[in-house]
């Protein structure tokens, strides 16, 4: 099956992930990970400073749905709080937005740390409708953020400091941050503790269950001894069967060829909420990546005419939103890749209804690597049999 499909700028042309062994023992380990995208490689550097890690791919690490994602990195959900509330109690809510601040702001310091080489900024965001019918959601998604005490500013069309029309927006000035998805999947490998038990083009063919725990047996034969899996595959669905609760969509991105002394107010992460939506940001070498035009992911390849309608759309759309940059720049990339989404837009961490000792650490929605970054205490907390509220509000158990 194919999950990404076009030419990801994130993963081209840059300093490529080291090349792992694959495995060709046996080993023991407290705790497996399968899969090394961004989140298998969120969790391998997180845990593996407390417990026994052996983390695998059946590829190469970063290069699946990872090498797609655009990283507009974001505190707020996919869809408006009041929205969410058929989900979630309002209390629920703003624990999610207060775990998505945290969540940018553990990554601002494991940056701190070992250095920016992925491209990383802190960033305002901004949500906005040019729909006098959205006007009224974006206002009553402000009054919620106030009332909770969320810093952020309304905008209308008499204050709009963008170079676009709009109708209403939220301008939120610590809402979010941006990255290269690809380089920071790649530091979190390469900054892990658990080097020599890293392993690539090692595929889990089979499972076994003991009264210890499991018995991973790869492509080669060799078996791993674990006391808990953790399933990091992506919206590969192989491994743990298809999920009730999450649905999968395909979502396309085009990346403009870099422009002169062009920006916007503060670099903002821009959302609209048209649907299907669009988002944008800059990035470093001055392009601009726009992206959205959602459609339903079915079990077959990627479909190339389709998506080629979707990157002409977007093209259209974009320039429609810039005019004076249509004949300024060309699309130099397309792409598009899987992605997963969850009634309450939160992700599937936790223990799966296969087995306790089967852990599910599947990121979904537009806030996928938010939900990694703060997922990883949920899956330590559960380890640990800890309390940590968010365990209800991620559980791959909850009711759909």
């Amino acid at each position: 099956m194919e999950y990404v499909k076009g030419k990801p700028y994130f993963c081209y042309k840059v300093a490529k992930i080291k090349q792992y062994r694959y495995l060709e023992n046996d080993i023991n380990c407290d705790l497996l990970i399968i899969g090394g995208g961004i989140d298998g490689a969120i969790a391998n550097f997180f845990l593996s400073k407390k417990y026994k890690v052996v983390l695998v791919d059946k590829g190469r690490f970063g290069m699946a749905c990872t090498s797609c994602a655009t990283a507009l990195l974001e505190y707020q959900l996919d869809d408006f709080a009041k929205d969410l509330q058929k989900y979630m109690i309002e209390e629920e809510i703003v624990l999610a937005y207060n775990m998505g601040q945290g969540a940018i702001k553990k990554i601002e310091d494991f940056i701190n740390i070992y250095g920016n080489n992925c491209n990383f900024a802190c960033r305002p965001t901004f949500l906005y409708t040019n729909s006098l019918f959205s006007v009224r959601k974006i206002k009553d998604e402000y009054a919620f953020r106030a009332k909770h005490g969320f810093e952020c500013k309304l905008y209308d069309d008499k204050n709009n400091p963008f170079p676009f029309p709009i109708k209403c927006g939220i301008f939120a000035e610590n809402g979010g941050c941006e990255f290269n998805p690809y380089l920071f999947t790649k530091m979190m490998i390469e900054n892990s503790s658990n080097q020599d038990r890293i392993y690539e083009n090692t595929a889990i063919t089979k499972l076994e269950k003991t009264k210890d725990g499991y018995i991973a047996i790869t492509n080669f034969g060799e078996k791993i001894f674990c006391k808990k899996l953790l399933i990091a595959t992506g919206f590969n669905w192989e491994v743990l069967g298809k999920s009730k609760l999450c649905e999968r969509f395909i979502t396309y991105s085009i990346v403009t060829s870099p422009i002169k002394n062009f920006s916007w107010k503060d670099k903002a992460l821009i959302h609209d909420v048209v649907s299907p939506y669009h988002y944008l940001r800059s990035l470093p070498d001055g392009r601009i990546i726009f992206g959205g035009e959602d459609s339903s992911f079915k079990e077959k390849p990627i479909n190339e005419r389709k998506s080629n309608k979707k990157y002409d759309k977007l093209e259209k759309d974009l320039f429609k939103l810039f005019p004076e940059i249509r004949n300024k720049v060309k699309v130099d990339y397309k792409f598009c890749g899987c992605f997963g989404t969850t009634l309450n837009n939160l992700a599937l961490i936790g223990e799966s209804e296969i087995d306790n000792n089967i852990l599910l650490f599947i990121s979904c929605g537009a806030n996928g690597i938010i939900n990694a970054m703060a997922g990883v205490k949920v899956i330590e907390d559960i380890i640990e049999d800890k309390y940590n509220p968010l365990i209800k509000l991620f559980s791959p158990k909850r009711k759909v």
